[in-house]
């Protein structure tokens, strides 16, 4: 029995990412945004009581994967790709007559979905990683797409001026290499779960008090953080 409760946690991860993206399709942001942290919290919980119950499994494994993959890989594409169909590139009448169909789309802002491409390639290269790290090795796909989800907000306070899709490409490529680089960041395994708890707690309220746009802030504070900390774990050593 103990062993379907971290799968079970696993489901909702899915279905709050299947609700995120049906939300993104009406472009509703905010709603959106509840759903993926609300994921975020399940992918934590699944991790965790499949470690505390000892029922790890490879049908569990598998599973995490693919509902990271929706939630944390095709909900940053669509968000992206809407940035840039903002930015300029707007959507155009496309007709195949050969399947006699018709329908809207920006191939340009298509680039967005690299991002959902290179989160794929990083979590098939996770699960095929034997050892066991205390650490991340590139940033974790819930984590980048926090990162993402800040963006409208951000652009949305600082008015249309800025939604430079230069500034989108940039954005997408840092992406994509935070994903799939080498770089060390802080893991937060094998913290104890009251301090993950209280960290998701401050997050939850910043975001209530201010604007989902500290989602993004928060998560570049963990990039420098993490990679200022292990710089300076090697020059002590030193």
């Amino acid at each position: 029995m103990k062993k379907y409760i971290p799968n079970f946690f696993t489901s909702l991860n899915l279905t709050c990412g299947c609700i995120a993206i049906l939300l993104l399709s009406k472009d509703n942001y905010n709603a959106s945004v509840i759903f993926c942290l609300l994921a975020f919290l399940f992918d934590f919980a699944d991790g965790y009581f499949a470690r505390l119950l000892n029922s790890e499994s490879a049908i569990g494994r598998e599973l995490d994967s693919f509902s990271d993959f929706v939630t944390s890989g095709v909900v940053p594409g669509i968000i992206m790709y809407k940035l840039l169909v903002r930015s300029g590139f707007t959507e155009k009448h496309i007709t195949l007559d050969i399947f006699n169909i018709s329908f809207y789309i920006s191939t340009l802002s298509l680039v967005g979905f690299f991002i959902t491409i290179a989160t794929a390639f990083r979590l098939s290269k996770y699960n095929l990683m034997k050892n066991e790290f205390k650490y991340f090795v590139g940033l974790p796909a819930p984590a980048n797409c926090m990162m993402i989800l800040g963006l409208p907000f951000i652009f949305d306070y600082l008015g249309e001026k800025y939604l430079s899709y230069n500034v989108l490409f940039l954005l997408t490529l840092f992406s994509i290499y935070m994903l799939n680089s080498k770089i060390k960041l802080i893991s937060l395994k094998n913290i104890n779960i009251l301090i993950v708890v209280t960290l998701l707690f401050l997050i939850s309220a910043l975001t209530v008090f201010t604007n989902f746009a500290v989602l993004t802030i928060i998560i570049l504070v963990y990039i420098l953080f993490s990679i200022s900390y292990f710089q300076l774990r090697r020059w002590i050593s030193f």
